[in-house]
C-alpha cells in the first residue's frame, strides 16, 4: 500500500504547476458530479415510487373518528354582551337593564364604604 501512495506522490511531484491545477480541476468536477448524482438519484426513485392519482391506496384508520376526536362541547355558557350601542341620553327604563341596586340585598356596609373613599377623594381634590 505504501508503495502504491509513494508513486501517485512521485508522479504527482513530477508535473508542471499547470498540469497540477488541470488535475485538481478535474478531480473537482468528478467530485461535484459524482455528489449531485447521489442527492438527485434517490430523489426520482422516489417519485416513481410513489402511485400516481389513481392507483394510490385508500388507508383506513383503525382507531374510529369518534374516539380520536374529543366530541364538541356543549353550549352552556350563557351569552355576554360584548358591546353595546353608545347613547347620549339614557331613561330609567335604559340604565334598568344594566343596573342592580345593591342595597336591595341589604348591603349597606357598602354604601358607607363608598361614600367614606368619595369624601376622602374630594377632600384631597379641594
Amino acid at each position: 500500500m505504501e508503495k502504491i501512495i509513494k508513486s501517485i506522490q512521485d508522479w504527482f511531484r513530477k508535473l508542471s504547476a499547470v498540469q497540477k491545477r488541470r488535475f485538481i480541476l478535474a478531480l473537482t468536477i468528478v467530485f461535484s458530479i459524482i455528489l449531485t448524482l447521489s442527492v438527485i438519484l434517490p430523489m426520482i426513485k422516489k417519485d416513481k415510487a410513489i402511485p400516481s392519482d389513481p392507483e394510490r391506496i385508500n388507508i383506513i384508520s383503525p382507531i374510529p373518528a369518534g374516539e380520536l376526536f374529543l366530541p364538541d362541547e356543549p353550549d352552556f355558557i350563557p351569552s355576554v354582551l360584548l358591546e353595546r350601542e353608545r347613547r347620549t341620553i339614557w331613561t330609567e327604563d335604559d340604565a334598568a337593564e344594566h343596573w342592580q341596586n345593591p342595597l336591595i340585598y341589604g348591603d349597606e356596609q357598602w354604601r358607607e364604604r363608598i361614600e367614606t373613599a368619595i369624601d376622602a377623594l374630594l377632600e384631597r381634590v379641594q
